[in-house]
């Protein structure tokens, strides 16, 4: 298990905000390989059934308790408000897709995303610092093509049984092995939106504590290790209630992991716990930006 108690000596200190973007212009000053974990639908609403607390809350999350006490935390908005609510479309958001452009829908998404190629759709967008070096980890055919229309590379996950955990680690696993030779790595998964879809408030729990256990702990354990300066991002795509099986808007949590970092004081990664923590990236798009550079590419 991933518990971090100090800093890892074999990396020379380093200022965090020196990897920071500016704010203008589209030269990246410095950036790290980086992994960026979409938790789809962990955050929730509070619930008298569960006096008053969210799933999150309630689940036994060791690992990512541990980056919200070493990482930069926050509460980010992942779409704005004039934008139709889907998980497709925050996630477009998130990775700092230009909000004035028409968001695609699904069904498109989904058909851009069912090849593993690498063909350009119209309205696509680049990471600049990543364009050619990142690619995206995900069962979902619309999500790996929000990654292609991000010129990220669709990897395929290698699974030995269909068994949740067993797929959730052959994720991570992807995951992990591809970081070598990429700069970015888009993780997606969405066991916990699904028990939410289902009502299944149990189940929800349940899928938290896997998504900690089986991709959050291992790929923090490799951030952690590694002897080069890397960061790890975990976020949720929207917030996904069990109560009204559906998607609701407002804001979600989430954490930037420097592996060259010292601690701060967020107890634990939940709703309520990271909204006073350091990370300012109060609209949407904006937590992308903090850490690559960023520039829309013209459709051709």
């Amino acid at each position: 298990m991933w518990n971090k108690s100090g800093r890892n000596s074999d990396i020379g200190r380093m200022d965090k905000n020196d990897y920071f973007c500016e704010e203008s212009g589209n030269s990246i000053i410095q950036h790290m390989k980086t992994f960026f974990v979409v938790a789809s639908g962990i955050a929730d609403l509070p619930d008298q059934e569960l006096d008053g607390k969210t799933p999150l809350m309630i689940a036994r999350t060791p690992a990512l308790d541990a980056l919200a006490r070493c990482g930069r935390c926050g509460s980010i908005l992942p779409l704005s408000d004039d934008k139709p609510l889907s998980r497709g479309n925050a996630l477009l958001s998130i990775l700092g897709y230009d909000p004035d452009k028409v968001m695609p829908g699904k069904e498109e998404l989904e058909r851009f995303g069912s090849s593993y190629g690498q063909e350009h759709s119209p309205g696509y967008f680049v990471l600049p610092g990543f364009s050619g070096h990142g690619v995206v980890v995900s069962l979902h055919p619309y999500v790996r093509g929000v990654g292609k229309m991000a010129l990220l590379r669709p990897l395929e996950v290698a699974r030995t049984t269909g068994d949740d955990e067993s797929v959730l680690g052959a994720i991570a696993n992807t995951a992990i092995e591809a970081i070598g030779n990429n700069e970015f790595v888009l993780v997606h998964v969405e066991c916990a939106a699904a028990m939410s879809r289902k009502g299944d408030v149990k189940g929800k729990i349940e899928a938290i504590e896997r998504i900690d256990r089986e991709i959050i702990s291992p790929i923090a354990d490799y951030v952690w290790g590694a002897k080069e300066q890397m960061n790890m991002v975990v976020v949720s795509d929207c917030i996904a209630s069990w109560r009204l099986r559906e998607n609701v808007r407002g804001e979600v949590p989430a954490v930037v992991y420097f592996n060259d970092d010292l601690p701060y004081e967020t107890s634990s990664f939940d709703e309520n716990s990271v909204k006073d923590g350091p990370l300012n990236t109060p609209l949407p798009g904006d937590l992308i930006k903090k850490l690559v550079s960023f520039e829309p590419v013209p459709a051709e």
